[in-house]
């Protein structure tokens, strides 16, 4: 919270102190009037005293030694990095004199950007915090309403917050108030300082996210059915059917799993962007709306053959626009891809697609419960097991050395280095048994196995 009326005028006449009393004690660091050094352009302009940093000094030293807060130095200094790095070479402002009380805070924190990351995760919070008043750590939100404010906070918060979120680099404003189920306005106006446009919210600062009487409603406003927390950054107000993300899930995997075209997916979950970079692992999307009927792919005829006289019976429902040559189906089930598929049948990722294209080279289409191509007229699929008397499992890495004799099912998250230094192998090693994962191990798939050893 703010600090009381005592501690401001406390701070105010400690400030005026040490301003007439610098010919009497002389402060660490502190050098002059005048920069002396290179310095930030966006200081502000009622900077009274620099210090010039000649070797390694740190932000929290910095502050003791001057009796400022991280608040005032950010505020003085609005260049420096989220990490507050203070660079050896440059002169950096540690007292303003005659500052307006109702100046703009700037922040040197990176203002929440929009998430970049396909899959990324619900937001955590940091454990990084920094002193942003110069009361004691912890005080109390306004005297005798028993609710303990974790510093540092925001620049300003409402005096009757009782839930705190501590924001991390990257965190818009919308994203945080989804996640607690509260309007953007409620968020900004519990805390003021953000600012209309968000430009002010501080990374490694606790914003206020519930004030005392708020309860946060479950449900989209007056539809009548619950929404599960968390959900995507932004979701439409009429969902009434939602899908737990997973790490891995893309956004057209999710459209074609719910039988959704991508432009419905992304305009009933506006924040995944048009590139899905905005898509959060562990929350919730919607996959459909009030009024919404979902479609059904259309299934061939079931008693239709590959092609006339093949005599080779096509089983239904299949995938749309399957080859007519076709000799051999499988049937999709839940937690199939084209990797996975492919591995297990002895044939390419390529061919897979060749023969379904419909599934898309990238595999975002492949139908649960449709059968697909594995095999056309005059194909002779590579042996699973390549008769070197030891049983490969499946599904395994495509394009695997046949003299395999260990195996490792790799599980999501793991990397080719957490393998290779698990079973004690050379990185060239592992990807010359396993060339599909390439250098970069970039290829490499997850919940398919791979050679760790050879005979």
């Amino acid at each position: 919270m703010l600090p009381s009326a005592p501690t401001l005028v406390l701070a105010s006449g400690l400030i005026a102190a040490v301003a007439a009393g610098r010919s009497a004690r002389v402060l660490k660091a502190r050098d002059g009037p005048s920069p002396s050094l290179p310095h930030d352009p966006n200081t502000s302009s009622y900077c009274s005293w620099w210090v010039d940093i000649n070797s390694a000094t740190s932000c929290d030293a910095l502050i003791a030694e001057n009796w400022i807060t991280m608040a005032d130095l950010r505020r003085w200094n609005p260049s420096l990095p989220a990490t507050c790095a203070l660079e050896v070479g440059k002169s950096y402002c540690v007292e303003a004199q005659g500052e307006p009380a109702t100046e703009p805070s700037t922040t040197s924190t990176t203002p929440a950007a929009s998430s970049t990351s396909s899959t990324s995760t619900t937001p955590a919070a940091s454990t990084t915090s920094a002193s942003s008043t110069v009361a004691p750590p912890v005080t109390t939100t306004a005297p005798g309403n028993g609710i303990t404010t974790p510093t540092p906070t925001q620049a300003t918060l409402v005096d009757n917050c009782d839930a705190f979120h501590l924001v991390t680099a990257g965190e818009t404003c919308e994203a945080i108030a989804s996640h607690y189920q509260i309007s953007l306005d409620q968020f900004k106006a519990w805390n003021p300082s953000v600012g209309a446009s968000c430009a002010g919210l501080w990374a490694d600062a606790y914003a206020c996210v519930s004030i005392i009487g708020h309860e946060p409603s479950p449900t989209a406003p007056g539809n009548g059915i619950a929404t599960p927390t968390p959900t995507q950054a932004a979701i439409v107000d009429n969902c009434d059917k939602f899908y737990f993300v997973v790490a891995g899930d893309t956004c057209d995997a999710i459209a074609a799993k719910h039988a959704l075209t991508p432009a419905q997916f992304l305009a009933w979950n506006p924040s995944v962007g048009a590139a899905c970079t905005g898509l959060w692992a562990n929350a919730y999307a919607c996959v459909s709306i009030i009024g919404h009927t979902p479609t059904t792919p259309t299934p061939t005829p079931s008693t239709s053959t590959t092609s006339a006289g093949n005599g080779i019976a096509t089983p239904t429902p299949t995938q749309a626009n399957m080859v007519k040559n076709c000799d051999l189906f499988h049937k999709v089930k839940s937690g199939d891809t084209c990797a996975t598929i492919a591995a297990a049948k002895g044939i390419t990722v390529a061919q897979l697609t060749a023969w379904n294209p419909d599934v898309k080279p990238d595999c975002s289409m492949l139908w649960q419960d449709y059968h697909i191509c594995i095999s056309i007229v005059g194909h002779t699929p590579t042996p699973v097991n390549p008769g070197n008397g030891i049983q490969t499992p499946t599904p395994h890495q495509g394009g695997m050395t046949g003299s395999c004799k260990t195996f490792h099912f790799v599980q999501a998250g793991q990397t080719c280095q957490t393998i290779t230094a698990r079973y004690k192998i050379s990185q060239a090693n592992f990807v010359k048994w396993n060339p599909a994962v390439k250098n970069d191990c970039s290829g490499m798939w997850a919940n398919a196995y791979v050679c760790v050893a050879v005979l």
